[in-house]
Protein backbone atom coordinates (compact mmCIF):
# COMPACT_ATOMS: atom_id res chain seq x y z
CA UNK A 1 0.00 0.00 0.00
CA UNK A 2 1.37 3.60 -0.18
CA UNK A 3 2.39 3.44 3.11
CA UNK A 4 3.97 7.06 4.73
CA UNK A 5 7.27 7.94 4.76
CA UNK A 6 9.81 11.09 4.29
CA UNK A 7 9.30 12.80 1.12
CA UNK A 8 9.89 16.16 -0.12
CA UNK A 9 7.40 18.25 -2.21
CA UNK A 10 8.95 21.75 -3.95
CA UNK A 11 6.98 23.87 -6.35
CA UNK A 12 10.34 25.97 -7.26
CA UNK A 13 13.26 25.59 -9.27
CA UNK A 14 15.72 24.45 -7.87
CA UNK A 15 18.30 21.13 -6.50
CA UNK A 16 15.46 18.87 -6.40
CA UNK A 17 14.12 19.54 -10.69
CA UNK A 18 16.57 18.24 -13.09
CA UNK A 19 16.60 18.71 -16.75
CA UNK A 20 18.20 15.61 -18.01
CA UNK A 21 19.47 12.42 -17.37
CA UNK A 22 22.77 13.39 -16.87
CA UNK A 23 22.13 15.42 -13.93
CA UNK A 24 20.87 12.72 -12.03
CA UNK A 25 24.58 13.05 -10.24
CA UNK A 26 26.23 11.53 -7.20
CA UNK A 27 26.11 14.69 -5.51
CA UNK A 28 22.21 14.88 -6.74
CA UNK A 29 20.70 11.85 -5.21
CA UNK A 30 23.02 12.67 -2.23
CA UNK A 31 21.49 15.78 -1.44
CA UNK A 32 17.89 14.58 -2.27
CA UNK A 33 18.13 11.55 -0.63
CA UNK A 34 19.41 13.14 2.65
CA UNK A 35 16.35 15.55 2.66
CA UNK A 36 14.27 12.70 1.99
CA UNK A 37 15.89 10.48 5.01
CA UNK A 38 16.61 8.30 3.12
CA UNK A 39 20.67 8.12 3.94
CA UNK A 40 21.91 9.74 7.12
CA UNK A 41 23.09 12.89 7.14
CA UNK A 42 26.75 11.65 6.61
CA UNK A 43 26.39 9.23 3.98
CA UNK A 44 27.71 10.05 0.35
CA UNK A 45 25.78 8.50 -2.29
CA UNK A 46 29.37 6.72 -4.32
CA UNK A 47 27.99 6.36 -8.34
CA UNK A 48 25.08 6.32 -9.66
CA UNK A 49 24.47 4.55 -12.81
CA UNK A 50 21.13 5.84 -14.68
CA UNK A 51 19.55 3.82 -17.49
CA UNK A 52 16.46 5.03 -19.03
CA UNK A 53 13.87 2.35 -18.99
CA UNK A 54 10.40 3.98 -20.59
CA UNK A 55 10.96 6.81 -23.07
CA UNK A 56 7.18 8.14 -24.20
CA UNK A 57 6.63 11.11 -26.35
CA UNK A 58 6.21 13.49 -22.97
CA UNK A 59 8.29 12.20 -20.66
CA UNK A 60 11.20 9.65 -19.61
CA UNK A 61 11.45 6.88 -16.90
CA UNK A 62 14.68 6.28 -15.41
CA UNK A 63 16.44 3.29 -13.22
CA UNK A 64 19.27 4.03 -11.45
CA UNK A 65 21.66 1.85 -9.16
CA UNK A 66 23.07 3.58 -6.53
CA UNK A 67 26.55 2.42 -4.69
CA UNK A 68 27.38 4.26 -1.52
CA UNK A 69 30.66 5.42 0.29
CA UNK A 70 32.42 3.52 2.97
CA UNK A 71 29.59 2.58 5.48
CA UNK A 72 27.01 4.42 3.74
CA UNK A 73 23.88 2.45 3.24
CA UNK A 74 20.48 3.20 1.24
CA UNK A 75 18.33 1.87 -1.11
CA UNK A 76 19.99 0.04 -4.21
CA UNK A 77 18.05 1.61 -7.07
CA UNK A 78 15.29 3.84 -7.43
CA UNK A 79 13.14 5.66 -10.17
CA UNK A 80 13.33 9.08 -11.74
CA UNK A 81 10.21 10.11 -13.87
CA UNK A 82 11.57 13.68 -15.91
CA UNK A 83 9.60 15.29 -18.86
CA UNK A 84 10.66 15.50 -22.26
CA UNK A 85 14.39 17.00 -23.29
CA UNK A 86 12.48 18.18 -26.65
CA UNK A 87 10.95 21.36 -26.41
CA UNK A 88 8.22 20.94 -28.49
CA UNK A 89 6.91 17.86 -26.78
CA UNK A 90 7.67 19.98 -23.06
CA UNK A 91 5.28 22.57 -24.02
CA UNK A 92 2.57 20.19 -25.00
CA UNK A 93 2.91 18.36 -21.95
CA UNK A 94 3.35 21.44 -20.08
CA UNK A 95 -0.30 22.73 -21.91
CA UNK A 96 -2.04 19.46 -21.27
CA UNK A 97 -1.37 19.55 -17.86
CA UNK A 98 0.14 15.82 -17.47
CA UNK A 99 3.20 16.80 -15.99
CA UNK A 100 1.67 18.65 -13.11
CA UNK A 101 -1.34 16.43 -12.75
CA UNK A 102 1.05 13.48 -11.91
CA UNK A 103 3.69 15.59 -9.25
CA UNK A 104 -0.19 16.64 -7.73
CA UNK A 105 -1.54 13.16 -7.24
CA UNK A 106 1.54 11.83 -5.83
CA UNK A 107 1.23 14.94 -3.22
CA UNK A 108 -2.31 15.40 -3.04
CA UNK A 109 -4.40 12.20 -3.89
CA UNK A 110 -1.96 9.44 -3.15
CA UNK A 111 -1.77 9.85 0.93
CA UNK A 112 -5.63 9.86 1.12
CA UNK A 113 -5.55 6.11 -0.55
CA UNK A 114 -5.43 2.81 0.07
CA UNK A 115 -4.18 1.63 -3.63
CA UNK A 116 -0.86 0.29 -5.05
CA UNK A 117 0.61 3.34 -6.12
CA UNK A 118 4.33 3.42 -6.32
CA UNK A 119 5.93 5.28 -2.99
CA UNK A 120 7.03 8.82 -3.75
CA UNK A 121 10.30 10.48 -1.69
CA UNK A 122 10.38 13.62 -3.98
CA UNK A 123 7.82 15.36 -6.47
CA UNK A 124 8.59 19.19 -7.41
CA UNK A 125 6.98 21.26 -10.64
CA UNK A 126 7.06 23.99 -12.33
CA UNK A 127 3.53 24.17 -13.79
CA UNK A 128 3.92 26.59 -16.52
CA UNK A 129 7.39 25.59 -17.68
CA UNK A 130 6.76 22.02 -17.44
CA UNK A 131 10.12 20.97 -15.58
CA UNK A 132 9.39 18.24 -13.12
CA UNK A 133 11.00 15.83 -11.01
CA UNK A 134 9.86 12.09 -9.57
CA UNK A 135 11.66 10.57 -7.71
CA UNK A 136 9.88 7.10 -6.77
CA UNK A 137 10.51 3.71 -5.27
CA UNK A 138 11.89 1.02 -7.53
CA UNK A 139 9.89 -2.23 -7.80
CA UNK A 140 12.73 -3.99 -9.39
CA UNK A 141 12.46 -7.76 -9.48
CA UNK A 142 8.96 -8.17 -7.53
CA UNK A 143 7.04 -7.34 -10.24
CA UNK A 144 6.29 -7.39 -13.69
CA UNK A 145 4.56 -5.15 -15.98
CA UNK A 146 1.47 -5.73 -18.34
CA UNK A 147 1.51 -6.58 -21.86
CA UNK A 148 -1.52 -4.80 -23.75
CA UNK A 149 -1.13 -6.37 -26.84
CA UNK A 150 -1.20 -10.55 -24.85
CA UNK A 151 -4.21 -9.18 -23.10
CA UNK A 152 -5.41 -9.51 -19.83
CA UNK A 153 -5.59 -12.86 -17.97
CA UNK A 154 -8.68 -13.29 -15.98
CA UNK A 155 -6.55 -12.99 -12.67
CA UNK A 156 -5.14 -9.55 -13.68
CA UNK A 157 -8.87 -8.35 -14.88
CA UNK A 158 -10.04 -9.00 -11.18
CA UNK A 159 -6.94 -7.31 -9.61
CA UNK A 160 -7.50 -4.40 -12.05
CA UNK A 161 -11.17 -3.77 -11.33
CA UNK A 162 -10.61 -4.52 -7.78
CA UNK A 163 -7.65 -1.91 -7.38
CA UNK A 164 -10.78 0.69 -8.49
CA UNK A 165 -12.14 0.26 -5.27
CA UNK A 166 -9.40 1.45 -2.75
CA UNK A 167 -8.70 3.90 -5.27
CA UNK A 168 -11.94 5.87 -5.23
CA UNK A 169 -13.51 4.77 -2.03
CA UNK A 170 -11.29 7.19 0.41
CA UNK A 171 -11.97 10.36 -2.12
CA UNK A 172 -15.27 9.39 -3.48
CA UNK A 173 -17.14 12.63 -4.67
CA UNK A 174 -15.56 15.07 -1.93
CA UNK A 175 -16.03 18.65 -2.34
CA UNK A 176 -12.51 19.67 -2.02
CA UNK A 177 -11.78 17.52 -5.48
CA UNK A 178 -13.45 20.31 -7.34
CA UNK A 179 -11.43 23.24 -5.80
CA UNK A 180 -8.09 21.40 -7.07
CA UNK A 181 -7.12 23.51 -10.14
CA UNK A 182 -5.05 20.66 -11.64
CA UNK A 183 -8.54 18.46 -11.58
CA UNK A 184 -10.49 20.98 -13.41
CA UNK A 185 -12.77 19.81 -15.83
CA UNK A 186 -11.16 21.85 -18.58
CA UNK A 187 -8.34 19.83 -18.70
CA UNK A 188 -10.71 17.32 -20.23
CA UNK A 189 -12.69 19.61 -21.98
CA UNK A 190 -9.53 20.42 -23.88
CA UNK A 191 -9.47 16.84 -24.97
CA UNK A 192 -12.43 15.95 -26.22
CA UNK A 193 -12.67 19.36 -28.07
CA UNK A 194 -9.17 18.40 -30.36
CA UNK A 195 -11.05 14.94 -31.16
CA UNK A 196 -13.41 16.62 -34.44
CA UNK A 197 -10.43 17.99 -36.11
CA UNK A 198 -8.09 14.84 -35.74
CA UNK A 199 -10.83 13.02 -37.95
CA UNK A 200 -9.11 13.12 -41.09
CA UNK A 201 -5.98 11.85 -40.02
CA UNK A 202 -7.17 9.09 -38.18
CA UNK A 203 -9.30 8.07 -40.72
CA UNK A 204 -6.16 8.46 -42.63
CA UNK A 205 -3.64 6.45 -40.54
CA UNK A 206 -6.28 3.58 -39.09
CA UNK A 207 -9.28 2.79 -41.82
CA UNK A 208 -7.43 0.37 -43.11
CA UNK A 209 -6.64 -1.31 -39.48
CA UNK A 210 -10.32 -2.00 -38.73
CA UNK A 211 -13.25 -2.95 -39.22
CA UNK A 212 -15.64 -0.49 -41.29
CA UNK A 213 -18.42 -0.12 -39.07
CA UNK A 214 -16.40 0.94 -36.14
CA UNK A 215 -14.84 3.85 -38.78
CA UNK A 216 -18.66 4.74 -39.44
CA UNK A 217 -18.58 5.28 -35.92
CA UNK A 218 -15.49 7.12 -35.44
CA UNK A 219 -17.07 9.16 -38.56
CA UNK A 220 -20.51 9.89 -36.36
CA UNK A 221 -19.30 10.34 -33.01
CA UNK A 222 -15.87 12.23 -33.37
CA UNK A 223 -17.22 15.64 -35.07
CA UNK A 224 -19.76 15.74 -31.62
CA UNK A 225 -17.35 15.10 -28.94
CA UNK A 226 -16.56 18.29 -27.65
CA UNK A 227 -19.94 18.34 -25.48
CA UNK A 228 -20.08 14.97 -24.33
CA UNK A 229 -17.78 16.21 -20.61
CA UNK A 230 -19.62 19.19 -19.81
CA UNK A 231 -23.57 17.26 -20.96
CA UNK A 232 -23.38 14.13 -19.39
CA UNK A 233 -20.39 13.77 -16.99
CA UNK A 234 -22.38 14.52 -13.63
CA UNK A 235 -21.46 13.37 -10.20
CA UNK A 236 -20.34 11.77 -8.38
CA UNK A 237 -16.85 12.25 -9.39
CA UNK A 238 -13.66 9.89 -8.50
CA UNK A 239 -9.91 10.76 -9.39
CA UNK A 240 -9.62 8.74 -12.48
CA UNK A 241 -6.30 6.89 -13.76
CA UNK A 242 -7.27 8.08 -16.82
CA UNK A 243 -5.19 5.88 -18.86
CA UNK A 244 -6.10 2.46 -16.89
CA UNK A 245 -4.17 -0.30 -19.17
CA UNK A 246 -2.31 -3.37 -18.64
CA UNK A 247 1.29 -1.14 -19.77
CA UNK A 248 0.36 0.96 -16.97
CA UNK A 249 0.21 -1.49 -14.34
CA UNK A 250 2.55 -4.28 -12.44
CA UNK A 251 1.60 -7.35 -11.00
CA UNK A 252 3.29 -9.33 -8.39
CA UNK A 253 6.30 -11.95 -9.00
CA UNK A 254 6.99 -12.83 -5.54
CA UNK A 255 4.42 -13.68 -2.15
CA UNK A 256 6.01 -10.36 -0.85
CA UNK A 257 4.96 -7.68 -3.45
CA UNK A 258 1.67 -5.67 -3.85
CA UNK A 259 -0.63 -7.99 -6.15
CA UNK A 260 -0.62 -4.62 -8.02
CA UNK A 261 0.51 -1.26 -8.66
CA UNK A 262 -0.87 1.61 -11.02
CA UNK A 263 1.50 3.46 -12.83
CA UNK A 264 1.39 6.58 -14.51
CA UNK A 265 -0.30 9.07 -13.61
CA UNK A 266 -0.77 11.54 -16.14
CA UNK A 267 -3.87 11.35 -16.96
CA UNK A 268 -5.38 11.60 -13.34
CA UNK A 269 -8.33 13.80 -13.60
CA UNK A 270 -11.86 13.90 -12.64
CA UNK A 271 -14.02 11.70 -13.76
CA UNK A 272 -17.24 9.47 -13.98
CA UNK A 273 -16.79 6.05 -11.80
CA UNK A 274 -16.52 3.64 -13.91
CA UNK A 275 -14.15 5.75 -16.23
CA UNK A 276 -10.80 3.65 -15.60
CA UNK A 277 -13.38 0.37 -15.82
CA UNK A 278 -14.09 0.99 -19.18
CA UNK A 279 -10.78 1.56 -20.37
CA UNK A 280 -9.83 -1.64 -19.09
CA UNK A 281 -12.43 -3.53 -20.09
CA UNK A 282 -12.54 -2.27 -23.79
CA UNK A 283 -9.07 -2.12 -24.14
CA UNK A 284 -7.13 -4.95 -22.41
CA UNK A 285 -9.91 -7.92 -22.77
CA UNK A 286 -11.27 -9.00 -26.51
CA UNK A 287 -14.99 -8.16 -27.17
CA UNK A 288 -16.24 -12.01 -26.20
CA UNK A 289 -14.13 -12.09 -22.93
CA UNK A 290 -14.97 -8.83 -21.88
CA UNK A 291 -18.76 -9.87 -22.46
CA UNK A 292 -18.19 -13.70 -20.18
CA UNK A 293 -16.63 -11.59 -17.30
CA UNK A 294 -17.55 -7.62 -17.16
CA UNK A 295 -21.16 -8.03 -15.34
CA UNK A 296 -19.13 -10.66 -12.44
CA UNK A 297 -16.41 -7.98 -12.37
CA UNK A 298 -18.53 -4.80 -12.26
CA UNK A 299 -20.67 -6.63 -10.06
CA UNK A 300 -17.91 -7.25 -7.11
CA UNK A 301 -16.91 -3.79 -7.90
CA UNK A 302 -20.10 -2.75 -6.65
CA UNK A 303 -20.37 -4.70 -3.71
CA UNK A 304 -16.89 -4.10 -2.34
CA UNK A 305 -17.64 -0.05 -2.70
CA UNK A 306 -20.40 -0.43 -0.41
CA UNK A 307 -18.50 -2.55 1.94
CA UNK A 308 -16.20 0.12 1.55
CA UNK A 309 -18.44 3.04 3.10
CA UNK A 310 -20.05 4.25 -0.38
CA UNK A 311 -23.73 3.98 -0.48
CA UNK A 312 -25.47 6.70 -2.55
CA UNK A 313 -24.16 4.31 -5.49
CA UNK A 314 -26.92 1.87 -6.88
CA UNK A 315 -25.73 -0.91 -9.13
CA UNK A 316 -28.25 0.45 -11.96
CA UNK A 317 -26.03 4.15 -10.92
CA UNK A 318 -22.54 1.64 -11.32
CA UNK A 319 -23.94 0.08 -15.44
CA UNK A 320 -25.13 3.91 -16.27
CA UNK A 321 -21.60 5.30 -15.67
CA UNK A 322 -19.90 2.42 -17.57
CA UNK A 323 -22.40 3.32 -20.16
CA UNK A 324 -21.21 7.10 -20.28
CA UNK A 325 -17.68 6.28 -19.55
CA UNK A 326 -17.12 3.92 -22.98
CA UNK A 327 -17.30 6.83 -25.14
CA UNK A 328 -13.76 7.95 -23.42
CA UNK A 329 -11.52 5.44 -24.52
CA UNK A 330 -12.94 5.50 -27.62
CA UNK A 331 -12.96 9.13 -28.58
CA UNK A 332 -9.77 9.79 -26.42
CA UNK A 333 -7.85 7.15 -28.73
CA UNK A 334 -9.28 8.68 -32.12
CA UNK A 335 -7.27 12.04 -30.62
CA UNK A 336 -4.15 10.52 -29.19
CA UNK A 337 -3.29 8.17 -31.39
CA UNK A 338 -2.32 10.57 -33.94
CA UNK A 339 0.07 12.71 -32.05
CA UNK A 340 2.47 10.00 -31.09
CA UNK A 341 5.00 8.54 -33.33
CA UNK A 342 3.94 5.59 -35.78
CA UNK A 343 4.87 1.97 -34.90
CA UNK A 344 3.88 -1.00 -36.17
CA UNK A 345 3.19 -2.21 -32.07
CA UNK A 346 1.76 1.23 -31.41
CA UNK A 347 -0.69 1.11 -33.89
CA UNK A 348 -1.81 -2.29 -33.55
CA UNK A 349 -2.35 -1.52 -30.04
CA UNK A 350 -4.08 1.77 -31.22
CA UNK A 351 -6.07 -0.58 -33.37
CA UNK A 352 -7.43 -3.03 -30.56
CA UNK A 353 -8.33 0.63 -28.76
CA UNK A 354 -10.86 1.79 -30.90
CA UNK A 355 -12.27 -1.90 -31.70
CA UNK A 356 -13.01 -2.98 -28.20
CA UNK A 357 -14.23 0.32 -27.13
CA UNK A 358 -16.41 0.63 -30.55
CA UNK A 359 -17.62 -2.53 -29.44
CA UNK A 360 -18.55 -1.72 -25.75
CA UNK A 361 -20.40 1.58 -27.05
CA UNK A 362 -22.61 -0.62 -29.47
CA UNK A 363 -23.39 -3.20 -26.73
CA UNK A 364 -24.28 -0.41 -24.38
CA UNK A 365 -25.94 1.59 -26.80
CA UNK A 366 -23.85 4.87 -25.51
CA UNK A 367 -23.88 6.40 -29.28
CA UNK A 368 -27.44 7.72 -28.46
CA UNK A 369 -25.96 9.60 -25.67
CA UNK A 370 -24.74 11.81 -28.05
CA UNK A 371 -27.57 12.17 -30.37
Amino acid sequence: MNAASPHVEREASGEFIVDSVGELTPAWFTATLQTCELITADAIVDAADSEVIGTGQLGHVVRTKLTYDGDSAGPGSLVVKLPSEDPGSRQMGAAMGVYEAEVRFYQEIAPLIRAGVPQMYSAAVEPSSGRFTLLLNDLGSDAAPGDMLAGSTPEQAALAIGELVPLQAPVWSKPDLLRRSWLDMARTEMLFAAVGQCLEPFRARFAHRIEREHMALVEKLAPKAAGVPRTLWKPPFVVAHGDYRLDNMMFATTPEALPIVVLDWQGARLGPPLLDAAIFLSGCLGPDERREHERTLLGDYHSALTAAGVHDFSLEDCWQSYRVSSLYPFLLTVAVSVTIAETERGDMMWARLITGAADLINQTGAAKLVD
